[in-house]
């Protein structure tokens, strides 16, 4: 399977300098050479779910925290999806591959202001429960909230954990099952009691190869929202003309969660724009990984990186939140993390400057066409 969980690893991000320019030291660590990111915030508009009327409801605000830069249109669209939401982070900390460092990461994930955590039912490349254990030891020592989190996990069809089909006939029952086990996984209570807990978003982590399961497996996830304890739902590893399949039965997703790089369907241009026109959210992973080739060698990276006196990788991440795509980064570094979190405020500086703002905007022109948006 085409899989999201596939192994993230770790980018050398050499720093590109002009002269006697400098990184500030309060952003880098001299000990590696890695991007750093910022969120901002734009608005969304996404229109909840209805099975029960033909007439849908009024649109509801929705906000997704992006970083500035071109319009941002692709963040600021309105349209509908299945599921209300809540805030969406730029970043978020993917937990795939973690195995028994699971918990302690996503605790200091969240120490160190991830906000955003994105994980999996599938035991094969996820430990959901090791997650929840990492949420809710962050909760318990006050560094934040539930209502400060934004939690998705995924349902992942052909699940060996559901594979019994005299326990689980039917794609609904699988479906069921491994919402209730996720709940239960990244219940906040801490006492084991889920009935009041909820996941900001759910993730199909693939299609089925026949639309019309795919179909069932939706619709079995459409009926958790909002009332099963569901805010919205996503869908992972997709074609274009899946989404269609899904938009034309009246429930478009909240989010697409897709691999981002040119010899991915050229970037993965047509879902892109299929996501900018109705408003949901596209979350990109192999950001870096899989564009080695671009962001370390692309002449306009290197002016962003330059006049902005950052990594390269940051002026790469500063191009792509731009463009309204959410970045899933997994690293196992708590300096790591420190560092991409502290990151965009430095380019954003940068770029209020008016020196930094001709810059930028030549820069992002360019970008915006290699990635088929111009």
């Amino acid at each position: 399977m085409n899989c999201c969980c596939m192994p993230l690893l770790e980018v050398s991000r050499a720093p590109a300098l002009l002269g006697s320019a400098r990184l500030p030291l309060a952003l880098v660590n001299p000990s590696r050479r890695r991007a750093i990111i910022i969120p901002i915030t734009v608005t969304r508009q996404v229109r909840p779910l209805s099975f029960t009327s033909s007439t849908p409801p009024p649109p509801v605000r929705r906000r997704t925290t992006m970083a500035s830069g071109g319009t941002a249109s692709s963040a600021a669209a309105a349209g509908s999806g299945a599921g209300a939401g809540a805030d969406m982070p730029a970043m978020m900390y993917g937990t795939a591959w973690k195995k028994d460092q699971t918990a302690d990461l996503v605790y200091e994930a969240i120490r160190t202001g991830f906000r955003g955590i994105d994980t999996a039912a599938m035991k094969r490349h996820y430990d959901e429960a090791l997650t929840g254990d990492g949420i809710r030891r962050a909760i318990t020592d006050g560094l934040v909230t539930r209502a400060d989190l934004y939690i998705q996990t995924k349902f992942t069809p052909g699940d060996d954990a559901y594979a019994d089909r005299e326990q689980y006939p039917t794609i609904a029952s699988q479906v069921r099952a491994s919402v209730a086990s996720s709940l239960r996984n990244l219940s906040t209570a801490g006492d084991g009691d889920s009935s009041g807990d909820y996941l900001d978003c759910l993730v199909m982590h693939s299609p089925y190869a026949r639309d019309e399961d795919t179909l069932a497996a939706w619709a079995a996830l459409a009926e958790l929202v909002p009332a099963g304890g569901v805010r919205a739902l996503g869908i992972s590893n997709v074609t274009l003309p899946v989404l269609e399949v899904l938009a034309s039965n009246g429930n478009p997703p909240s989010a697409v969660q897709n691999r981002f790089r040119r010899a991915e369907r050229a970037w993965d241009a047509d879902v892109r724009r299929w996501c900018a026109a109705r408003g949901v959210a596209y979350q990109g992973f192999w950001t870096l990984t899989g564009n080695r080739a671009e962001w370390q060698t692309a002449p306009f990276v290197r002016h962003v990186a330059d006049a902005a006196a950052v990594p390269l990788a940051t002026a790469w991440y500063a191009l792509l939140q731009a463009v309204g795509i959410v970045v899933l980064n997994g690293t196992t570094n708590p300096d790591h993390m420190r560092d991409d979190l502290a990151g965009l405020r430095a380019v954003a500086e940068w770029r209020a400057e008016p020196a930094g703002a001709d810059v930028w905007a030549r820069s992002f022109a360019v970008f915006k066409q290699l990635i088929g948006m111009e």
